[in-house]
């Protein structure tokens, strides 16, 4: 496709829009950023001052990072923006949203040049591709995931490329096709682990789009199956020699009972996938699937199966709840979309205009600017607006104490740890503001149930901060766990509350920190208030086996 003036004026428009809505949301959020949606960014500055510092200084962090479970590869493309932003949440997030983003959204559009939609034929290629590139715009989790810290765009904009690059060469007749495909599906799984998951669905539905096996047709078919073979191949080998330490944990570790504790029952995967988009929006891409599943395509097969394995493996298998594994569904939803306008352009060309309107306003509540009425509020997606705290001035006070207590050699164990309050917030503020500072000393309380109690911290405190209510992750949060795994924490938290035979060790200070109330409560409730308990004598091994005995039965204090 030659470019043309035209296509300058529709990609300016594209940067304008992908600029303007980044930077507008981000400069919103006032809240303390904590756990992933302050990680990455924090990972980034680290790899961007190593650099700064010098440039085998920053290749040998790069190096260390290949054999951890979350590497640095993702912060290589964005350093640029970390120096000229000062390492401002802004240039952070707008150098995901350049760099991975707008790759993201014209790889969509490249894919829909390369599908047979029987009725847009007569839009052109050059009108195809930019419309998806818009259409992939305007789905909310297309923004959310990179908006609240999370590089996974990147991982997700190598695997659209790559299926781009296979219906280009259904058969993979080309030595290059095959090449390309393992390499693109090996840096996609390095980028980050999870993807995996999406890049076996799409080796799977090439397979399984080839058609029925039959005795004519059993030697082509099985020539596909090798050549898909050695794109797996290709992939392994280059995850092998770029981060071999990673590919051998990847290979031989049990994540699914590792990572037990986030996988939430398919009850609620269900629900908050389908608000993660709208129940509209799944309803209008399952009309579009249905719609288009007589189409005579070896192409459009794939893409259907894709779609099926890529929700089936996410709903039933990872059953993960975190906004970053949308991106494993949201491209086969502009897909699906895109078959529901071929259908609408033939059968009622004004439900295109409708449709827009849909996506526009779902989009528009999807990131917040505002609100669905009650009644059809399951239609739209759920509302991730900015992260905006009208207690921001009192957390900054609270972080400004923990630094005194810090700075007189007071160890302090926070028991909180709900997306409203926990330890990963004033620590990465701690980072981020205050970078030349000594560290803050909190101690690193358990926060799951497990082998590890968080009394373990407790012990060790000299200063316990306690949150009323206690501070626990509910299925309603962003970041979220299964339900009940917070237990010991919790139990903790109201034995100081309670003034149990644990708390009687610490002398309760007179200062308080009164916090906001967290979203989804209800106007009548109460915010958090925060206390700090100061040890006064060390607790004697009798309070510390009943508090162990009590905790474990979860037992009221006696």
């Amino acid at each position: 496709m030659k470019l043309r003036v035209l296509d300058g004026i529709a990609y300016g428009i594209f940067l304008a829009v992908v600029v303007g809505i980044s930077v507008s949301y981000v400069r919103q959020e006032t809240g303390f950023y904590s756990w992933d949606y302050a990680d990455y960014q924090n990972y980034a500055i680290l790899v961007a001052e190593a650099f700064r510092n010098s440039l085998g200084e920053g290749w040998e962090f790069i190096q260390l990072s290949l054999g951890q479970q979350k590497n640095a590869l993702h912060t290589l493309p964005i350093l640029p923006f970390l120096w000229l932003g000062e390492n401002s949440r802004i240039a952070y997030s707008l150098g995901l949203a350049l760099v991975y983003l707008v790759p993201f959204c014209l790889g969509l559009g490249a894919i829909a040049q390369e599908l047979p939609f029987p009725h847009l034929h007569h839009w052109g290629r050059r009108s195809r591709f930019w419309f998806a590139s818009f259409l992939a715009l305007l789905i909310p989790m297309t923004w959310v995931p990179f908006l609240r810290g999370y590089p996974d765009l990147g991982g997700a904009t190598l695997l659209i490329w790559a299926s781009w690059l296979y219906l280009c060469d259904p058969r993979l007749h080309r030595g290059r096709s095959i090449l390309g495909l393992g390499l693109l599906i090996g840096l996609a799984i390095l980028f980050r682990r999870h993807f995996a998951y999406p890049a076996l669905s799409l080796l799977l539905a090439a397979a399984l789009s080839q058609g029925s096996l039959d005795r004519k047709r059993w030697r082509p078919m099985l020539g596909v199956w090798l050549r898909l073979a050695m794109v797996g191949t290709v992939a392994l080998l280059l995850m092998l020699a770029i981060a071999p330490d990673f590919t051998q944990s990847a290979l031989t570790t049990d994540f699914s009972s590792r990572y037990e504790r986030w996988q939430l029952p398919v009850s609620v995967m269900l629900e908050r996938t389908g608000l993660a988009y709208g129940w509209g929006l799944w309803g209008l891409a399952l009309l579009g699937w249905l719609l288009s599943q007589g189409w005579p395509s070896q192409r459009w097969r794939f893409v259907s199966w894709a779609s099926l394995l890529s929700l089936g493996i996410l709903l039933f298998h990872l059953r993960y709840g975190n906004v970053h594994y949308t991106l494993h569904l949201t491209p086969w939803l502009v897909l699906a979309l895109l078959a529901l306008l071929n259908e609408l352009q033939r059968r009622w060309r004004w439900g295109i205009v409708v449709l827009g309107a849909y996506l526009t306003v779902n989009l528009s509540l999807g990131l917040g600017v505002s609100v669905p009425t009650p009644s059809l509020g399951d239609l739209f997606a759920r509302s991730y607006a900015p992260l905006v705290r009208e207690d921001h001035e009192v957390l900054q006070r609270l972080l400004g104490r923990l630094q005194e207590l810090s700075q007189q050699q007071q160890q302090i164990a926070l028991l909180a740890a709900s997306n409203h309050l926990n330890t990963s917030m004033f620590n990465s503020e701690q980072f981020q503001q205050f970078p030349d500072a000594p560290p803050l000393t909190l101690l690193p309380v358990a926060i799951f149930d497990g082998e590890v109690s968080p009394l373990e911290m407790v012990l060790k405190a000299d200063v316990v901060a306690v949150a009323t209510p206690a501070q626990v992750i509910s299925l309603e949060e962003e970041q979220v766990v299964r339900s009940r795994s917070q237990t010991q924490l919790e139990y903790l938290s109201q034995a100081f509350s309670q003034n149990c035979a644990i708390a009687q060790d610490f002398r309760r200070l007179p200062e308080s920190f009164e916090l906001g109330r967290p979203q989804g409560y209800a106007p009548t409730e109460k915010g958090i208030t925060v206390w700090l308990y100061q040890r006064q004598q060390p607790t004697s091994a009798r309070v510390e086996a009943v508090t162990r005995e009590q905790m474990s039965e979860l037992r009221p204090c006696s």
